[in-house]
């Protein structure tokens, strides 16, 4: 996997698991607790991710 293209990728995912979080945290009134879940989930999931593909 290309360095570019896995920051895009890493990029993209927490972005979208940001804002998801968001949307959850403003629905159930809470702190940013699932923002910041939904930042990790993305950033262990590439991680994991790239591991796998550099094998």
């Amino acid at each position: 996997m290309k360095p570019y293209a896995f920051s895009g990728m890493l990029c993209t995912s927490m972005l979208i698991f940001g804002l998801i979080g968001y949307n959850i945290d403003g629905w159930l009134h809470t702190t940013p607790l699932f923002v910041i879940i939904g930042l990790l989930y993305s950033i262990i999931g590439s991680v994991i991710l790239l591991i796998k593909k550099s094998r």
